[in-house]
């Protein structure tokens, strides 16, 4: 499993969530993303992650394992 970006969830609005979303660099960019993306249900505050494995991206909610 690899670690690609961690996120956490600013607003939701609707059908959206703003997010900020930090890089393995710590590089943070804001952005909106869909509900429909998130396996959970989220509320402001809370952390979720991107993972590639075996070549598929996934979203993940909570924290990353160490």
């Amino acid at each position: 499993m690899m670690f690609y970006v961690l996120g956490i969830v600013d607003q939701v609005h609707n059908d959206s969530a703003q997010v900020e979303l930090s890089d393995i660099e710590g590089i943070v960019i804001t952005d909106d993303l869909p509900l429909w993306m998130f396996p959970c249900e989220i509320e402001e505050g809370d952390m979720f992650y991107f993972v590639k494995l075996d070549g598929v991206l996934e979203l993940r909610c909570g924290e990353p394992p160490e």
